[in-house]
Order: structure tokens, then sequence, then C-alpha cells
């Protein structure tokens, strides 16, 4: 599988708090378009999900702009994720969760 064919990202404590994955700015075209709804399958569960942003300061209020993310449901900081697409439904999302080792001890 090309690395293009899939997002990967490791949970930091903020979208731990948040519930959610930040989607990096070079990576949202991997999703559906900004706002249009789409399956995401964790756990064997399927429910709808889109990309949502937040505005956000970060860089100092002269340069403001947004992050992106997706909503997920039971991840922890240090989690690795990973979102790939499902190969016989375009429209579905698979999500994984390789919890961090230090929490499976």
């Amino acid at each position: 599988m090309r690395p293009k064919d899939v997002y990967s990202k490791k949970i930091t404590s903020e979208e731990e708090q948040g519930g959610y994955v930040i989607v990096l700015k070079d990576r949202l075209s991997f999703f559906p378009a900004f706002g249009r709804r789409f399956q995401i399958v964790q756990n064997g569960r399927s429910r709808r999900a889109m990309v949502e942003s937040y505005p956000c300061s970060c860089r100092g209020p002269e340069l403001p702009h947004s992050h992106f993310f997706v909503r997920v449901k039971a991840v922890k900081s240090g989690d690795r994720v990973s979102i790939r697409k499902d190969s016989k439904s375009g429209a579905r999302y698979l999500l994984q969760v390789q919890n961090h080792p230090r929490r499976n001890v």
C-alpha cells in the first residue's frame, strides 16, 4: 500500500482531549471535500463523519488560520491512528487505532 493511500499519525494530548484526529492541510485531499459526510468504520462500527475545522491563532494574531480534523472515539495520547480508504467502497474509510505500548503493560 502506498503512503498516500493511508493517513497515519500519532495522537497528541490535544487530540485526545478533543476527541478528534487533526488532518494536516497537505492531506485534506485524502478525505471527501470539507464538510461532506462520509462513513468511517472503527472497531467494526460504522458511523457518519466529516472533516471539520476550527479557527486558530497559534502562529500569532497576525497569521490566523484553521485547523482541520475528523472526530474519532476512544483515542489516547501516544496512540497511532491509521485511516485508509475502503477499497470496496470509496465513500467508506477504515480507522485503526494502535494503542501506545506503555498502556499495554
